[in-house]
């Protein structure tokens, strides 16, 4: 949560650009975190058992 407050801070009430780039690198990014930390933890979930 504290790492998040700078940016709060800097929002100045305007909405930012609005592109056909911005929108489908979040569409993209937010699935792709999602399926980078699942895959983790399933790694380590697997490596973990085997000790």
């Amino acid at each position: 949560m504290i790492s998040v407050l700078p940016f709060i801070w800097l929002y100045n009430g305007q909405r930012g650009k609005k592109s056909w780039i911005t929108k489908y690198f979040f569409y993209i990014i937010y699935p792709a975190h999602l399926w980078i930390l699942m895959i983790l933890r399933y790694l380590f979930i697997k490596y973990e058992l085997q000790y």
